[in-house]
């Protein structure tokens, strides 16, 4: 029904040429996430959609929301047709804990009460600046903290590009410097990191 829609409004205005090179239909295959929950993907749930496909050739699927599914869902996805998947504060999620991570690191390895701790900076910038995180996280104060820092939705990436949240980013990396950092410390704060970094 949808690409049914969109090829009759593009008909209408004497574009057929143009949705002639269109290719991917975003759908939403039943996975989700939200600020402390994800949903993964069930193939058995999305057989009808996925059996779509065969009625529309010149289509992929472009799977919404597909941040934080285990390897085994993505695969699945990718077999079942959803050829394109759709992923963004995972991306960034990351990018926080590894931070976060190498900020625990730089207070242990190179501690100086002066330097702001990178949370603590970010935690004042998203405070002056409430309007990519107010909306979306509710519940208490203590709540509301934990969420602007570590939720899936991960509203934090739109700060990381103000000027003092930069600036606690390079404070962190002068203090790191070309130090090496014993690998229990990667264990320890950057976990995820650790086979990788054996390797």
């Amino acid at each position: 029904e949808t690409v049914r829609i969109h090829q009759q409004a593009f008909h209408q205005r004497g574009l057929d040429h143009a949705f002639s090179r269109a290719i991917g239909v975003v759908v939403q295959p039943g996975v989700e996430f939200g600020n402390a929950e994800v949903i993964t993907y069930r193939p058995e749930r999305a057989r009808a959609l996925a059996g779509t496909l065969r009625d529309l050739p010149q289509f992929v699927f472009e799977a919404h929301s597909t941040d934080y599914q285990p390897v085994a869902a993505l695969t699945a996805l990718v077999d079942d047709g959803f050829a394109i998947l759709k992923v963004g504060p995972w991306l960034t999620f990351a990018l926080r804990e590894a931070l976060y991570g190498l900020s625990h690191i730089a207070d242990i390895l190179a501690p100086d009460p002066a330097r702001e701790s990178l949370p603590a900076a970010m935690e004042r910038v998203m405070l002056a600046a409430p309007g990519n995180w107010k909306n979306y996280y509710h519940g208490s104060e203590a709540e509301q903290r934990i969420e602007r820092h570590f939720s899936y939705s991960d509203r934090i990436r739109y700060y990381w590009p103000a000027q003092t949240a930069q600036q606690a980013v390079d404070s962190l990396m002068q203090a790191l410097g070309e130090r090496d950092i014993p690998s229990p410390l990667i264990s320890q704060y950057l976990g995820r990191l650790d086979g990788a970094v054996a390797s």
